[in-house]
C-alpha cells in the first residue's frame, strides 16, 4: 500500500511533470473508483481546469486545481499514477485516464480495483481531511504529543500508530520497521511505554519516513513512481516480510504474527515483551 513515503514521491513527481498542466478531458474506466460527485458529473467537472499544485495530506494525494476544486486520491493497496502509458492498457486494471495538454496522459493503474478518487470543493476538502491526525515530520509533531495521546491508554502500540487520527500516513510496512527500530514489541500496551521509549518511538518515525522519501518508497509488490519506476527502500527493511531469516541485529529469528489483524514481523529478542502487558484490543481505530 502507498504510505506516506510512497504518496509524498508520486507529488514531488507530479509537482515536476504536472503542475501547470490542463486536463483537456477525463474518462473514467470503473465507476467503482469514483466516490463523489458521480462519475459523469466527475468527468465533466475536470475537463478545462487546471492544474495549480500537487500536494499529500497523510495517504491522499490531492492535485488542486484551478476555480478552487481538488482532485483527490486513495490509491489504496495497488494505485498508480502513470505519466508513461502502461505495458498493458486492458481495462479491467485501467480505472482513470486524464487526457492532459501536449498530448500527454495520465493513467491511474490498479489491479485491484480499490483505489478512489474524488473532485471536491475547497470546503469539502476541509471536511474530509479534518479528523485526520499530525504530519509525523512536521515540529508539531514530537514524542510529548505521543505521551499526551497515548500514554493513557491500553491498546497495542501497532494498532494507535496505524491510527489515522492518532498520526497521519503511517501504514503497515513502516510501522513494522519503527517498531523494531525503536526496540518496542508490536503488542505493548501504550500505558506502559517510558518517556525514553516515546522519544525512540518519535525518532524511529521521523528516521524511517526520512529514509522511505530518501529511498523514493518501498516496492514490495505493486507500487510504482509516476514514471513507472519501483522505489528502493525494500532494500533497507529489516523485519518486515523477513520473517524465518535471522535478525541483523542480534540474530535471532524475525518472526510474523497477525497483531490486530494485520501481518505484522518483530525480532522476539530485540522487541521484548514485558512481563505482565497482556495484549488488549480497543476498538474506534481508523486504519485506511
Amino acid at each position: 500500500m502507498p504510505e506516506l513515503p510512497e504518496v509524498e514521491t508520486i507529488k514531488d513527481d507530479l509537482r515536476t511533470l504536472v503542475e501547470g498542466s490542463k486536463i483537456e478531458g477525463a474518462e473514467v474506466l470503473n465507476t467503482a473508483l469514483v466516490e463523489q460527485p458521480s462519475p459523469e458529473e466527475f468527468a465533466r467537472g475536470l475537463k478545462g481546469l487546471s492544474i495549480t499544485r500537487a500536494r499529500r495530506r497523510a495517504k491522499h494525494l490531492i492535485l488542486e486545481l484551478d476555480k478552487e476544486m481538488n482532485l483527490v486520491f486513495q490509491l489504496k493497496i495497488g494505485g498508480q499514477l502513470l505519466l508513461v502509458p502502461p505495458v498493458e492498457e486492458p481495462v479491467t486494471v485501467l480505472m482513470l485516464l486524464l487526457y492532459l495538454n501536449g498530448a500527454r496522459r495520465l493513467f491511474l493503474r490498479d489491479v485491484t480495483g480499490l483505489s478512489r478518487a474524488r473532485l471536491l470543493s475547497a470546503e469539502e476538502l476541509e471536511e474530509r481531511l479534518y479528523s485526520l491526525g499530525p504530519e509525523p515530520l512536521e515540529n508539531s509533531f514530537d514524542a510529548q504529543y505521543l505521551h499526551r495521546k497515548l500514554s493513557s491508554r491500553k491498546a497495542q502500540i501497532k494498532a494507535l500508530l496505524l491510527d489515522q487520527k492518532v498520526v497521519s500516513g503511517i501504514g503497515n510496512i513502516y510501522v513494522d520497521e519503527i517498531l523494531y527500530d525503536a526496540r518496542v514489541h508490536p503488542r505493548r500496551k501504550t500505558n506502559t511505554l517510558s518517556a525514553e521509549e516515546w522519544d525512540a518511538l518519535c525518532a524511529a518515525i521521523r528516521r524511517n519516513l526520512r529514509a522511505g522519501i530518501e529511498h523514493r518508497g518501498t516496492t514490495v509488490r505493486l507500487y510504482r513512481d509516476v514514471l513507472g519506476r519501483p522505489g528502493e527502500h525494500q532494500n533497507y527493511l529489516r523485519v518486515f516480510e523477513k520473517h524465518g531469516e535471522p535478525c541483523a541485529r542480534c540474530g535471532s529469528m524475525v518472526l510474523r504474527e497477525k497483531v490486530g489483524g494485520r501481518p505484522t514481523h518483530f525480532c522476539p529478542t530485540c522487541q521484548l515483551m514485558p512481563r505482565g502487558n497482556n495484549p488488549n484490543r480497543e476498538q474506534g481505530l481508523t486504519l485506511c
